[in-house]
């Protein structure tokens, strides 16, 4: 019974963290005028994550994030804006090249494909190779990319815990008002941990 009531609290504390963090990645977004608020506020939800996840207990959370806002706030808006050019050329030659009639324009629209996968899994593990990480802007990209690469199994159950936890917070906002997105994270922060330790491991063996 004392085992479960310390389960019960571990969770609860979990709980309350994710709400809380929640609720300051929506204030920060916000006080970044949205645009420059989004990626320094989900990088600092991550940074708070990372400790927990590591070591266990934050003396204070409101100020490990306004640290880790504001320490980064130019370089990973600059990352950002680096990340959304690149997405953005891969987008527009994909459509462009996709609505050519021609085999030229077929082989180049399955060239784009396979790059926007790729640009794909450098996503999901830019913000933990970040955090873990003092590399150039491209460099963060590169490291991204090879941990994806390196972890194929954690990176396809990656995308589908992160496509089902959205679908969820989409289908039901309440959740995405309380914890969808400090919960996103949450797992962005487990598995990507998890994929460079274990890149780690291999520079090891």
């Amino acid at each position: 019974m004392e085992k479960l009531t310390d389960i019960i609290r571990v969770f609860c504390i979990y709980l309350l963290q994710l709400v809380y963090l929640n609720l300051l990645w929506f204030l920060f977004t916000i006080f970044g005028l949205i645009v420059f608020g989004i990626v320094p506020a989900t990088l600092a939800v991550c940074k708070v994550q990372q400790h927990l996840l590591t070591e266990k207990h934050v003396p204070s959370i409101w100020r490990l994030f306004w640290r880790s806002y504001r320490s980064h706030f130019v370089k990973v808006n600059q990352l950002a804006i680096v990340l959304g050019l690149i997405g953005f050329v891969i987008y527009f030659d994909m459509q462009f090249f996709m609505n050519q009639d021609s085999l030229f324009g077929y082989i180049i629209s399955v060239g784009m494909y396979i790059m926007s996968v790729w640009f794909m899994i450098t996503l999901l593990y830019i913000i933990p190779t970040y955090l873990r990480y003092q590399l150039s802007l491209f460099g963060y990209m590169k490291y991204a990319f090879i941990v994806g690469m390196l972890n194929p199994i954690k990176t396809i159950g990656f995308a589908i815990a992160l496509i089902g936890v959205i679908y969820v917070s989409l289908a039901f906002p309440q959740l995405l008002f309380s914890i969808g997105v400090s919960l996103t994270f949450f797992i962005v922060m487990i598995i990507g941990n998890h994929a460079i330790d274990h890149i780690h491991g291999l520079k090891q063996a």
